[in-house]
């Protein structure tokens, strides 16, 4: 039997190659989540239908985690992909051997495009502490379009070396060795799909072996085998138009089923793949020993005027097959519901109008009570919604009064929702502790305050008092956005610092400044000529060194502009070409720099006013910072390592030849034997793709992370602590903030954490 281990490069280059290879040295290092608790798209659960609490959940980007019931948390499974795989970063679908709980298949891959790699299978013989990866022959699509169907993955309880995946353009596919290899279901009627969705769902009846069901997102496309997936037929009589004066584009195309052990098959309906974009949908449940279909969706619920937005979120409780569970997608007006039945559907309770407070527009918002543990879940609102892209629903096998659901950017749950059939509120709380599936997009770290203050994509910006707790004043309002792209701090008055981000607000507020490091803000009055509400991106902004002069850089095409009086005018400069992000010096504040990313260096010497190119760095990208203690003291990343100590006017390449390709740079607070700031970049080194640091101002390096922390190598941004030796922080695209701390028990015997091999 082959013997599992952690992806990366081995699994492309072999052991032979591996031990060939120079490694660098490294120091042991510990690594944790800022927490945010959530922040991103839930797209579905699996649990284990005999083992108890073995329960699993899958992110569109952020990869798969374990439920730990015992402290109500989640440990992330997947931190280990390499660079190399880096579309193996979000999870498409979960499945789990029924015969053996130690065994977890996970699905990955993000993107099914022409610029993409195909997907793999991490297989597990360990509930997830290590995984053996094979490549799969197919693309996959864990952050498309459809991605809140499922599961598409499935393992045969007679053969349990026997799984079936249904895939977004290739028709259904089988494995024979517990998905090592890979074969098509030629005899399957869609052996391509132009749609990008495919194949959304296999199921292997438990009860009856040979019996499988598949379903893929169009009109009448559930399929059955009676003959372990020699012949396939569709089933008879599926619903072919909405009910109840429902009306979509398309007809009812399935997202997600369940079998029962009675044999009636719930499906529910939408008129589209979602996530977004439904308008319509429907549940049924199909008899599959007398071949009927009735519809059982849900009645209207208070506020809604008619039928809108589709259903996805399916459950159905083992003990109990007339206990199910569904949700709507895309409801935007009254916000989606959670429904459950105990009677098969006969009957409905609505938990969104049961649990929440209700407002003049009939959007469910929970009360305050409900998000301790996530308190920017109000979005700067008064309460927070009860949820939007609930495509992920679980009712526990083990425990029928525990009921979680997934959104688009937390998980909910209650331990007592049975209460609900008996016209009570169930008691709900987050339960998404552990989950951290945010893209973050800037982070700084200034000399005094909070150690750290951050943006990300969805959610806004924080100001991080305290790393273990979710920041308490929750997400940067005045303005509040919906995306933070930028932001920056005053070298020598650190207490200012500076926003830019999008939103759809009227009049333009798309950046702010604040005094006290975030914990107000006062919005600029007006935004840089050119930008517009949900332009996409608002850009890069750059405080000068006394916090009196912002420039900001809106991208989009256009050019950096610089204001004097807090936001109220914003001037163009001369000499600068448009598009370019500006950086501020940070310790004197007539300076600022940019450079275009092929080695041309700009540098302005009045407050942003006018730029002269002073050099041409070969070999330079974008990867540009300025040393937080010294004037005139920048370093340059791309193909070598480059320094400057004169203002941007002479470069000296410094370093190891064998660090190459650095895309990331940060300075951090010197080592108590070096002058000077330790220095940490992200890139190649001696072969290995990663995050390393100098303490003698580049002349050597050592690697600060490892294999099982390599995020996929999707790290957007990083900064360094200029107060705490050794810490740097990494802003992924996926698994939020993470900070690394030189491990201090290195030489003694240390507590191991819950997943760490």
């Amino acid at each position: 039997m082959k013997q599992p281990v952690r992806i990366g490069v081995f699994c492309l280059l072999g052991a032979s190659a591996i031990l060939a290879q120079r490694r660098p040295e490294s120091q042991p290092y510990d690594f944790k989540n800022v927490k945010i608790v959530a922040g991103g798209f839930i797209t579905g659960f699996v649990a284990h239908p005999t083992e108890p609490n073995l329960i699993y959940v899958r992110t569109d980007i952020g990869g798969t985690y374990r439920w730990n019931a015992q402290d109500q948390s989640w440990t992330p499974l997947t931190d280990f992909i390499s660079p190399t795989n880096w579309n193996w970063s979000g999870t498409e679908s979960i499945a789990l051997d029924p015969n053996d709980p130690n065994q977890l298949y996970l699905a990955v891959g993000m993107y099914a495009e022409t610029w993409s790699t195909n997907g793999g299978f991490l297989v597990s013989r360990d509930r997830g502490d290590h995984f053996t990866s094979y490549p799969a022959p197919f693309q996959m699509g864990s952050n498309e379009n459809g991605r809140n169907n499922g599961e598409r993955l499935a393992v045969n309880p007679f053969n349990t070396n026997e799984l079936y995946f249904g895939t977004r353009l290739n028709g259904l596919w089988k494995s024979e060795n517990q998905a090592q290899t890979w074969t098509q279901v030629t005899s399957f009627p869609i052996t391509s799909s132009s749609d990008r969705i495919g194949v959304v769902f296999v199921i292997f009846d438990p009860h009856n072996s040979g019996v499988i069901y598949a379903g893929a997102n169009q009109p009448n496309s559930i399929y059955k085998s009676a003959d372990g997936g020699t012949t396939w037929t569709a089933l008879p009589g599926q619903p072919t138009a909405f009910t109840r004066g429902a009306t979509g584009s398309n007809g009812p195309s399935p997202m997600r089923a369940a079998l029962t052990s009675n044999g009636i098959l719930y499906v529910t309906y939408g008129d589209g793949p979602g996530p977004n974009g439904l308008n319509a949908g429907d549940v049924w449940k199909y008899d599959t020993a007398k071949n009927v279909w009735t519809n059982i969706t849900p009645p209207l619920d208070p506020y809604q005027t008619s039928p809108r937005g589709g259903f996805c979120g399916l459950s159905v409780f083992p003990g109990n097959p007339n206990v199910l569970a569904v949700a709507t997608l895309d409801r935007w007006y009254p916000v989606d519901s959670v429904y459950v039945s105990q009677d098969g559907g006969g009957t409905w309770v609505s938990l969104g109008p049961l649990s929440s407070i209700p407002n003049t527009y009939g959007n469910w918002a929970f009360p305050s009570s409900v998000i301790t543990l996530s308190p920017w879940l109000t979005f700067g609102a008064a309460n927070a919604k009860f949820g939007w892209w609930q495509a992920a629903i679980l009712i526990d096998p083990s425990n029928a009064n525990h009921l979680m659901y997934g959104t688009g950017a937390t998980i909910y749950g209650t331990n007592n929702v049975q209460t609900a059939f008996n016209g009570a509120a169930p008691t709900w709380s987050v339960q998404a502790e552990g989950v951290e599936e945010t893209a973050i997009l800037t982070l700084i770290s200034p000399t005094q305050g909070a150690h750290l203050l951050s943006g990300m994509g969805d959610i806004g910006g924080f100001r991080h008092d305290d790393f273990e707790v979710s920041p308490h004043q929750g997400m940067f309002t005045n303005p509040v956005f919906t995306t933070e792209n930028g932001s920056d701090w005053a070298g020598l008055s650190p207490l200012v610092v500076a926003r830019v981000g999008t939103n759809s607000s009227t009049p333009c507020q798309l950046g702010a400044y604040s005094s006290d490091q975030g914990n107000t803000w006062t919005p600029f009055p007006n935004c840089a000529n050119g930008l517009t509400p949900n332009s996409g991106s608002a850009g890069n902004v750059a405080v000068s060194a006394d916090g009196k002069r912002f420039v900001w850089s809106p991208g989009n095409g256009l050019v950096s502009q610089y204001s004097t009086d807090f936001g109220a005018t914003w001037n163009a400069p001369t000499g600068l070409t448009a598009g370019l992000a500006v950086i501020a010096d940070k310790q004197n504040p007539l300076y600022f720099y940019a450079t275009d990313g092929k080695g041309a260096v700009y540098v302005s010497a009045d407050g942003g006013q006018t730029y002269q190119q002073t050099a041409t760095v070969s070999g330079a990208n974008t990867a540009f910072v300025a040393n937080y203690a010294a004037a005139g003291d920048l370093w340059l990343g791309g193909s070598n390592l480059h320094h400057s100590v004169d203002f941007g006017k002479t470069w000296v390449t410094v370093g190891p030849s064998s660090l190459t390709a650095v895309t990331l740079l940060a300075l951090g607070m010197p080592h108590t034997n070096s002058p000077y700031q330790a220095i940490y970049v992200f890139g190649t080194f001696d072969g290995v793709t990663g995050v390393f640091r100098s303490t003698d101002k580049g002349a050597s390096f050592i690697r600060v992370n490892d294999d099982e922390h390599q995020y996929g190598g999707n790290i957007s941004v990083m900064t360094a602590d200029p107060r705490v030796y050794g810490r740097y922080y990494l802003g992924t695209n996926g698994r939020g903030i993470i900070y690394g701390d030189p491990d201090q028990w290195q030489h003694s015997p240390r507590p191991k954490w819950p997943g760490r091999p």
